[in-house]
């Protein structure tokens, strides 16, 4: 069965910032900026710079796109016979296998694919099969996992993982829409299994190929909750497409669907990749309730949902938008705003588990409007401090929420009155509405000087200190 691992996947559960696919058959490595105390890059207008997605580049007509995930392999169950698909080709004659072997046929698999998905794709050219982690690495690239400050600030960072678990050594795979597959099998080579890590990247193969992708990618922007939606719906709809495979082709006919709840129940609340591994569980439920057949996927990606909210209950496309919230940072001669970032229900949900119970943490999250984190960059350089607003669904979510994040801030810092230490940063909260809340993270004048004033229901200032004393 296969996961996504957040776009990050080193070993075989310590997340690390995946391959950038540059045009060639064999991707070149990036990061992105450390966790460390250091000078954060200055972030876009719409989009700050994020961790948890699998990096790509796509490029004119000679796009180049990458899908990562982590495999899992559920316990052995009844096996059975299913006829071939009827366009199957026998052996691995059209694709071809490099670096080790496989007990079953590729051909028909991909046949199996094509044929639930109604697809009429050419097959990709190779499989490439490796027998651990450390060569899929030194072939591909990888490294340590690395997250942005203001995720370490938060304290949503890589922890032990799968560490210990039953998932522990995990599958992998890696696709790409020039036709080249890679994968990590299991030690005990099981064939059952490598044939679900097969049909969940044929899947996405087929997406690729089909520019499902990039039109999925067009319908929305560049901010950290909507590329949540982009990996949700890609990885739901290959979820489902190996499913679907299963039962009409698969030599066992367990789902792989329930296994994403359980992976997601083995990550300790609190580390980053259970935001990743919710994409899998909420981007599938999100697409099976939506469409019965993977054959009907183009509905999905032509019409995505617009929001993690949305995925996460099942908004139909075009329900409950994000809430209106106008924000005007004033700048100083010490500080002014850099880029803005909307991180998303999901986001929010995730990183409370810092602080609070995964239940309470939900809970305070699912009253999400909107919200949109500010960049603050100090005129003579050095780290960023960051305005994180919301915009709740009414005055009681946002009490809920305000209630919540100052039990999460004493539970993280040390409170004095209304502001916490948090590490090396100070934190303080704000309510210029009974809608609207400002979180206020990272240097002590930016926490204690900013002037926080509501000029509407909907519209707040935010007036930058004039010292970074």
């Amino acid at each position: 069965m296969t996961v996504v691992f957040v776009l990050l996947v080193a070993g075989c559960q310590t997340p690390v910032f995946g391959p950038d696919a540059t045009g060639t058959d064999v991707p070149e490595t990036t990061q992105t900026d450390t966790a460390v105390d250091t000078v954060e890059s200055e972030p876009g207008t719409e989009t700050a710079t994020i961790g948890t997605d699998v990096a790509e580049t796509e490029t004119g007509n000679d796009e180049t796109t990458t899908e990562e995930r982590k495999t899992a392999t559920p316990t052995p169950t009844e096996t059975t016979e299913s006829p071939p698909p009827t366009n199957e080709t026998e052996g691995n004659d059209s694709i071809a296998i490099e670096g080790g072997t496989l007990s079953l046929s590729l051909d028909h698999v991909f046949a199996g694919v094509r044929d639930v998905m109604a697809a009429d794709v050419t097959p990709p050219r190779q499989v490439t099969v490796f027998e651990n982690e450390t060569e899929m690495t030194a072939t591909l690239g990888g490294g340590t996992a690395r997250v942005p400050r203001f995720y370490s600030l938060l304290g949503l960072e890589p922890g032990e993982g799968l560490n210990g678990t039953e998932f522990e050594r995990m599958e992998n795979g890696l696709t790409f829409n020039t036709g080249f597959i890679y994968i990590v099998k299991r030690p005990d080579g099981d064939p059952a299994s490598t044939e679900w890590v097969l049909a969940h990247e044929f899947g996405h193969y087929v997406n690729l190929r089909l520019d499902r992708v990039t039109t999925l990618q067009s319908k929305l922007g560049q901010t950290t909750d909507e590329r949540f939606v982009v990996r949700a719906v890609r990885e739901g709809a290959a979820v489902l497409t190996t499913d679907t495979y299963l039962a009409r082709h698969g030599n066992r006919t367990d789902p792989t669907a329930p296994m994403y709840d359980r992976l997601l129940d083995a990550v300790p609340p609190g580390e980053i990749d259970r935001y990743g591994f919710s994409q899998y569980v909420f981007g599938h439920q999100y697409v099976a309730d939506r469409i019965d057949d993977p054959a009907s996927l183009d509905a999905v990606f032509e019409t995505p949902p617009r929001t993690s909210e949305a995925v996460i209950h099942g908004y139909a496309p075009g329900a409950k938008p994000p809430a209106v919230l106008n924000v005007t940072v004033e700048a100083s001669k010490s500080w002014r705003p850099g880029g803005s970032d909307r991180l998303g229900e999901a986001f929010v949900r995730y990183a409370l588990e810092n602080g609070v119970s995964p239940e309470r943490a939900a809970e305070a999250a699912a009253g999400w409007g909107t919200d949109r984190l500010y960049y603050l960059r100090p005129t003579t350089g050095g780290n960023s401090s960051y305005a994180w607003t919301f915009r709740w669904d009414d005055a009681a979510n946002a009490t809920e929420f305000e209630r919540t994040l100052r039990d999460y801030l004493d539970k993280r810092g040390e409170r004095r009155a209304d502001r916490w230490t948090v590490g090396s940063v100070s934190a303080g909260l704000r309510s210029p509405t009974d809608r609207t809340t400002v979180l206020l993270l990272g240097n002590e004048s930016v926490v204690d000087g900013t002037v926080v004033t509501a000029l509407a229901s909907r519209e707040i200032r935010l007036e930058l200190p004039q010292t970074d004393e």
